[in-house]
Parts: C-alpha cells; sequence; structure tokens
C-alpha cells in the first residue's frame, strides 16, 4: 500500500523535528527517521497499530520514543493516510479533532 501524510501530520513532524533538534540535533534526526520508517512499515502491515474508538482510525506507538502515529487504511485508494502524530503525554485527542484535520 501506499503512504500519504495529510498536511497537518507533516507539520507535526515538522514540529517535533525543531523542539528537538534546538536541544539535541543528533536525536532530531534519529527520532524523525523513527516516525518516518513506521509510517513506512504502515504500508507493509497497515494493522499493526490498534483501534481508536473508531474502527477506520487506529494508532501506532512510536517504539522507543513517546510518540503516537494516528492514521486510516482507504481500501479504495489502496492507500494508508497518517493522520497525526503527537506527543503521548499530550492531552488524549478525540477522534472528531482527528476527522477535522483530515486533507479532501
Amino acid at each position: 500500500m501506499k503512504v500519504r501524510y495529510n498536511r497537518r501530520a507533516l507539520v507535526q513532524i515538522e514540529e517535533i523535528h525543531v523542539y528537538i533538534a534546538e536541544r539535541n540535533p543528533r536525536a532530531a534526526v534519529r527520532v524523525i527517521a523513527r516516525i518516518e520508517e513506521l509510517c513506512e512499515k504502515l504500508g507493509e502491515f497497515p494493522g499493526m497499530g490498534h483501534q481508536t474508538d473508531r474502527s477506520d482510525i487506529r494508532v501506532l506507538p512510536v517504539v522507543r520514543y513517546p510518540y503516537l502515529i494516528f492514521y486510516t487504511v482507504v481500501g479504495a485508494d489502496d492507500e494508508v493516510r497518517i493522520l497525526r502524530v503527537r506527543h503521548g503525554r499530550r492531552e488524549p485527542i478525540s477522534v472528531s479533532e482527528i476527522e477535522a484535520d483530515e486533507d479532501p
């Protein structure tokens, strides 16, 4: 399956990179590489994550780092869409917030 990032997810990945790079540039590269690696693996194994309150939105923890990847599988387009990437300790996100940020 193809992997596609929506705009909000791309912005969040950039924000993660900037935040970490201010403190440790090498660590920022490692964290972003791990996030991108897992997103690409979702293209091969879209069932890796677990379901959220809504069956069509899944979440995958970024092992070793405190981030969560929210995504959906679009069978008609044969793709995995990365919807959000968030720090796991932030206030929980509602599914309606994720939907509001989906690209058309």
